[in-house]
């Protein structure tokens, strides 16, 4: 059990048995700071001694790209034993933290894990090793990631157009420590705060996938359903998206109309061309679409789908499909985002409505539509229930991490 706490220089959140205020280190006072290839000396030098192979050789040579991806992907790169004897004061055992040292991803942090092979960085990272045995480098991996972690990294990183960190005001942070067994503990429970978020991540990739697989084969017609008698349904038609759907664009709306939150008199979703949010822009108290159709992104990334249930009003460009015939819309929001659409623009990426008419798309009668819509959508639900299974379990994480340090 983790009880409260509002002491000076003791976490608010803290398990039982530990009562110690926490101690303040300089970061130099318990690691090893090391600059990634030390032994290279520039970067002429490390051109010169270290050769880089797509497959298989001596040892991994990990990557910002890897470590972001987890280890062991199938694009690993790779350097032969003279390449790693060269790189000699940044090779990996396990346990180490990986900084970024220079770039857009300046500051972030890794923890690297006990590998079977042997593994060396790119230059573009930062070794942090335990050089006193009461620390523990996970606890500090952790500490690093919270907002105080991260405000002081921040304070260690200079320049504008190409950040970097500086080695020395690195070494000064100041951090609280507590004693090895509190440590491990907090390191442990957090640990598995993350293997938890790593399961639901890796289903939530798994079901993706699986939706793929189940589309490739029903759109291509190798896999069919049958009607509720168990007769087969009709052959597949195939027709121009004009045949189909009524298709108009949206316009402009009055920004007096609209509100960032949704309330009693905002209460008609506004949406536009994004695939962030399902195209959620705003809130209107007035409406131009009241029946089910499906929108496709006009601009930016192009033919995007959604099938639109309620009640909203469509803005810069965002097509609206209306059927001419009864349809499940839920059907060819999945047809739609299978159709590869060709950016016929010179400027910004834009797909019309005369363009869009010209495309096909194969689809059966209804009945069968309405199976596929069903299944589809059972597969969705699935993956939004890991996705908010996910969500909650990192902001979970992210509570503990603003609670457990100092």
């Amino acid at each position: 059990m983790i009880e409260m706490s509002e002491a000076v220089n003791i976490p608010q959140l803290r398990f039982p048995e530990f009562r110690e205020e926490w101690k303040i280190v300089k970061l130099t006072d318990i690691v090893d700071v090391m600059t990634d290839y030390v032994a290279a000396g520039s970067f002429e030098s490390l051109r010169n001694n270290v050769t880089v192979y797509d497959k298989p050789n001596y040892a991994i040579y990990l990557r910002l790209t890897d470590l972001r991806k987890g280890i062991y992907h199938k694009d690993l790169k790779y350097v032969d034993r003279s390449s790693y004897d060269f790189l000699n004061k940044s090779n990996l055992c396990g346990g180490e933290i990986l900084m970024a040292n220079i770039g857009a991803n300046v500051g972030d942090t890794y923890l690297m894990p006990v590998i079977d092979d042997f593994a060396t960085i790119a230059p573009n990272m930062i070794v942090i090793k335990e050089n006193r045995l009461e620390f523990l480098s996970a606890f500090l991996f952790y500490w690093l990631n919270t907002r105080k972690g991260e405000k002081s990294i921040n304070t260690a990183i200079s320049g504008s157009g190409q950040p970097k960190i500086n080695k020395t005001d690195l070494k000064q942070i100041k951090i609280s420590l507590t004693s090895q067994l509190e440590q491990a503990k907090i390191a442990s429970f957090l640990t598995a705060v993350d293997n938890k978020i790593e399961q639901l991540s890796k289903k939530q990739e798994l079901l993706g996938e699986y939706k793929k697989g189940v589309m490739q084969q029903i759109f291509s017609q190798v896999t069919r359903f049958k009607a509720d008698d168990g007769s087969e349904f009709p052959d597949w038609e195939e027709k121009k998206f004009d045949d189909i759907f009524n298709i108009s664009a949206g316009g402009d709306i009055n920004k007096s109309n609209t509100n960032p939150i949704q309330n009693e008199k905002y209460k008609y979703p506004v949406y536009a061309n994004s695939g962030k949010n399902k195209g959620l822009y705003s809130y209107s108290d007035i409406y131009k679409q009241d029946e089910d159709c499906v929108t496709v992104t006009g601009r930016g990334a192009l033919g995007l789908a959604v099938a639109r249930y309620d009640k909203f009003y469509p803005i810069v460009r965002l097509l609206v499909l209306r059927g001419k015939q009864e349809l499940n819309i839920k059907f060819f929001e999945e047809a739609i985002n299978l159709v590869r659409i060709y950016n016929e623009s010179t400027g910004v990426p834009q797909l019309t409505a005369p363009q869009f008419k010209s495309y096909k798309t194969s689809y059966p009668c209804l009945p069968e539509q309405t199976k596929i819509a069903n299944f589809l959508s059972s597969i969705d639900s699935r993956i939004e229930q890991v996705g908010k299974q996910l969500d909650e379990s990192k902001q979970f994480k992210k509570a503990l991490l603003q609670q457990m340090f100092v």
